[in-house]
């Protein structure tokens, strides 16, 4: 019986003590933290109201001051169409929502449907609830009664290589036709008009769309730039015109990318050339008459520059251990001319001159920036060779007797190249009599470095100021139009070489 009366008082007492006013719910010392979000995730407004409020909302009310992170991006300039509320929203103790204003520029507003999106950022003292508002988008929509311009979207990116100065079209299109003709101004990035570009063929950035059309091809005419490794990305832009027509949200623009790839020439490039001289060997056919390649003659070759897209070929010389003077490297001349004079060749008295001991050392004259290599579209080893600007080549020619004349104890060519270190244009030995030249008037080409018996195949076109050039050396029974297959067009001869490396 007394354990039963001691339990009761204990009871009694824990029961006092729990119940005692200072321990009531208004005096509980945790913090909850409010979740915030928007009145709703969703607002319409049109900008001739000036703008719009949104309610910033808390689930309870703030138990002390709290500064809500705020995140603002839209269709619209920032400025100048629209002005956003501070990046941080202030809400005061006590108070369970806020109010946010964000300002219109109706005037400056020129297309039928935009956006502005306001996102709260976590904190410290508040939550954000993903399942919540968290994200407002205010839909800006504005009736306009002026034409809407923008461009019919390409199909597949737009590429052009500013080497080839290509000209690319566009359609223009409109929404609401306009009743009279409209100027429409362009921009197209950073590029100038009349520099880097043209449209329609002049140099201006407007183009007139028609009175009650409805669409417009318009032609940007691409300027040629012949810069190898260039690399650019310019969007063609539609400028809206305050109270004159606005642009079609999303289709405003094209973009446009001018690339002129850097061609990577090593699978070309094998064999250096011979005697320490410049570039790397490489044979040359001709293809005759059945379709064979005839000869595989070498030409020294490398680039023009570095990192060009330009060949060049060499005169390499070097000092001959045998004479002691300067003398070519044997059998690098371009285009194998020499084969196209039979009767400047042995046996015959009246030959090409040169500084070698032979008929292969003697050449014509070498080429700088002489072919242009273009890569196609999205490959990385194919493409197109170009001729830039016709080309020249000269050789001398003279009695070859005199030549070798051996009468002051070495041959006559010996001791000319030592008196002009192997400079032949600076020759003044009778034994060199005249001059021929051969133009190089047209060149088509194509490379594919991933086939290695044919990478390089040229159509070339030649005439000269000589007599004797293609003629046949009837006595010695050499003509070239038969034993290469060469033909006549136009005035000039047709030739197809095949390029390989050694």
């Amino acid at each position: 019986m007394k354990r039963i009366i001691i339990l009761s008082t204990l009871i009694a007492l824990v029961s006092a003590v729990s119940c005692r006013q200072e321990d009531g719910p208004e005096n509980d010392s945790r913090y909850f933290a409010p979740a915030v979000s928007f009145g709703s995730d969703s607002y319409t407004v049109n900008p001739s109201q000036g703008g719009l409020d949104v309610d910033v909302v808390l689930s309870r009310p703030a138990s002390q001051p709290l500064s809500i992170g705020l995140v603002v991006t839209s269709s619209l300039k920032e400025g100048v169409q629209y002005t956003a509320p501070a990046p941080v929203v202030e809400i005061a103790k006590g108070e369970d929502k806020a109010r946010i204003h964000l300002a219109l520029v109706d005037d400056e507003i020129w297309v039928e449907s935009s956006w502005i999106l306001l996102t709260l950022k976590p904190g410290q003292r508040y939550t954000v609830n993903p399942g919540n508002n968290i994200s407002a988008r205010i839909n800006v929509n504005k009736e306009i009664s002026l034409p809407i311009f923008g461009f019919d979207q390409p199909q597949k990116p737009v590429i052009s290589n500013p080497y080839l100065a290509e000209s690319l079209q566009f359609e223009l299109v409109c929404e609401r036709a306009p009743i009279a003709s409209q100027t429409i101004v362009l921009e197209f990035g950073d590029l100038v008009c009349g520099e880097d570009f043209l449209v329609d063929g002049k140099a201006t950035t407007t183009v007139e769309f028609p009175a009650g059309a409805t669409s417009k091809t318009l032609e940007i005419n691409i300027l040629k730039k012949d810069i190898s490794g260039y690399d650019k990305t310019a969007r063609l832009t539609i400028i809206p015109e305050k109270g004159k027509y606005s642009v079609i949200a999303g289709q405003e623009s094209v973009s446009v990318h001018l690339s002129d790839p850097v061609v990577d020439f090593s699978k070309f490039f094998r064999t250096s050339a011979l005697n320490d001289g410049k570039g790397f060997q490489i044979r040359q056919g001709i293809k005759a008459a059945d379709g064979s390649w005839n000869g595989n003659t070498t030409v020294d070759m490398g680039l023009s520059s570095e990192g060009s897209n330009y060949l060049r070929n060499y005169r390499n010389m070097y000092d001959h251990p045998s004479f002691s003077c300067r003398a070519n490297s044997s059998t690098s001349q371009m285009f194998r001319l020499t084969d196209f004079f039979p009767l400047h060749v042995r046996p015959n008295e009246v030959t090409i001159l040169d500084y070698g001991n032979d008929q292969g050392h003697r050449e014509f004259s070498p080429a700088d920036s002489l072919m242009r290599f273009v890569l196609d579209y999205g490959e990385t080893q194919k493409g197109r060779i170009y001729l830039e600007k016709p080309r020249s080549f000269k050789a001398y020619i003279g009695s070859y007797a005199a030549w070798q004349d051996k009468s002051s104890g070495l041959a006559a060519w010996i001791m000319d190249s030592r008196a002009t270190g192997g400079n032949i244009d600076a020759s003044t030995h009778s034994a060199l009599t005249g001059a021929i030249n051969v133009t190089l008037v047209k060149l088509e080409g194509t490379f594919d470095f991933s086939n290695s018996s044919e990478p390089v195949l040229l159509t070339a076109w030649f005439e000269s100021d000589s007599e004797n050039f293609m003629k046949a050396d009837a006595v010695n029974g050499k003509d070239p139009a038969t034993t290469l297959g060469l033909t006549k067009e136009g005035g000039a001869w047709k030739v197809e070489y095949k390029l390989w490396p050694r």
